[in-house]
């Protein structure tokens, strides 16, 4: 079974995106919203519109660092949207993210920023940025009752790291206000990409250890509450992690990396759902957090089913479902990082890579085996080797944000390669793809055989089946 899409060549508008991770939406006026990112110094990220009516693909602003109000020839620019893009009151909420993991750039970043977008008038507001020369990485979300937007905002330079740690901020919508809620944990560095607001309008959160790991975390929960305006910690609660289809257990390395790698609160925002995939943990069963059961002891996380490994390509409709990406294979979306395969030769590849769009209903008393809607095939019979943001409605409609094997030139990401990100990227993901790039000048750019690309589908006939 093929689960055909149909999909855009992004690099055609702007030659440098390279990737996109989170940053996408489905807002109220049923168009899909969604960044671009990328690691170039000559670029920052961009803003898309997508209609469904129409299938028509807007650029809502091509360069971020301008919407910040920074000019990229003498800071660095902002090059990624890497949160989630949460709806308020007509209003988009998202942050950029520093994209130039080099010192020099680093050095030179002025930090990133909360913005706003109006969906009626296009018109951004820019709330500044949060803590000076810090990114945000990655997670955001909005207390739509007490109008404050929550960032997660992590230090990067030598003399930060060697200082500080990560601070949860508050920013108030209204005045822009904001507020250092405080170091999250200890003074190091650590990063979270995702925060569920319950309905008490309490912020809970995890952190992702698998780029740094941390000294003082081991599956903690912590949760913000605005009332005392006091941080706390539940140590150690999150659930061990368990394999598909019959519970094995997961490695013992990935025990302290227990995170949500992935979560979305339900209608009412009295529960969430949530995943601790590949990175975080290794459990492959999609859950439902409680803050009003008891933590301590496990009650408030219930496990619904057994969907296999997953990371940040998770969406849920709003309604009934949850959309997920994965190789064929579960042994092989539990071994192998696309974010690497993606650089691969396709003659070094020794396993079927071929990516499967997924989904599974989250009514307990309807069946809960996974579909498959199948491999992903676009238009002209692409290969895809990444997707890392998905969105889903609640009338089948699926969007895309990947990288494809590029048909031509003009559709190739022309990647920029710093052999200090590369470093860095090797160690993320447990193997040498420097060998890729060896030939290759250092902060140069290349013209590689991928590019990004959006994509859509609609896969109602196949629930409905």
């Amino acid at each position: 079974m093929e689960c055909s899409v149909h999909s855009i060549a992004l690099n055609k508008i702007v030659k440098f995106y390279d990737g996109q991770w989170q940053g996408m939406t489905i807002a109220s006026d049923g168009a899909c919203y969604f960044g671009a990112s990328t690691h170039s110094p000559l670029h920052g990220s961009s803003f898309f519109k997508f209609e469904p009516a129409t299938k028509k693909l807007s650029v809502l602003a091509e360069d971020m660092t301008a919407i910040c109000g920074e000019d990229k020839t003498k800071t660095s620019p902002q090059g990624k949207i890497h949160s989630p893009i949460v709806e308020c009151d007509g209003w988009l909420y998202l942050t950029t993210h520093l994209s130039n993991y080099w010192e020099e750039a680093i050095n030179n970043y002025t930090g990133a920023h909360v913005l706003g977008y109006e969906l009626s008038t296009g018109k951004f507001r820019d709330f500044g940025i949060a803590r000076e020369r810090y990114s945000i990485y990655s997670a955001l979300n909005v207390d739509k009752i007490n109008k404050k937007i929550y960032v997660f905002v992590v230090p990067w330079t030598k003399d930060d790291l060697d200082n500080d740690g990560s601070h949860l901020y508050q920013i108030d919508i209204k005045t822009g206000e904001k507020v250092d809620l405080g170091v999250v944990g200890k003074k190091e560095r650590s990063n979270c990409n995702w925060f569920f607001i319950d309905d008490k309008q309490n912020c809970w959160f995890t952190l992702f250890k698998n780029h740094w790991p941390s000294s003082f975390d081991d599956g903690n929960l912590y949760h913000f509450d605005p009332k005392t305006g006091v941080i706390n910690c539940y140590n150690s609660v999150l659930p061990m992690g368990k394999l598909a289809p019959d519970g094995a257990p997961a490695p013992e390395k990935l025990k302290t990396e227990r995170c949500w790698t992935w979560a979305e609160a339900l209608p009412g925002n009295k529960q969430c759902l949530f995943t601790m995939g590949w990175l975080g943990g290794g459990d492959e069963r999609l859950w439902i957090f409680d803050p009003n059961k008891n933590i301590e002891n496990g009650e408030a996380f219930q496990p619904i089913t057994y969907i296999g490994a997953t990371f940040l390509s998770v969406a849920y409709d709003n309604i009934d479902r949850v959309y997920f990406i994965q190789f064929k294979d579960l042994q092989d979306a539990r071994t192998y990082y696309t974010e690497a395969t993606r650089e691969y030769d396709r003659k070094d590849i020794t396993f079927n890579d071929e990516l499967h769009l997924r989904s599974v209903s989250i009514d307990q008393s309807k069946d809960s085996q996974v579909l498959d809607h199948g491999k992903i095939v676009d238009q002209d019979n692409r290969r895809v080797s990444m997707i890392e943001s998905l969105a889903a409605d609640d009338k089948g409609n699926v969007y895309m944000h990947g990288s494809w094997y590029s048909l031509s030139p003009d559709e190739s990401s022309t990647a920029y390669i710093s052999h200090d990100l590369i470093d860095y990227f090797t160690d993320l993901v447990f193997t040498d793809i420097s060998k890729i790039f060896k030939d290759v000048p250092d902060h140069t750019h290349k013209v590689l055989h991928r590019g990004q690309f959006f994509s859509y589908v609609n896969v109602s006939e196949d629930i409905k089946r």
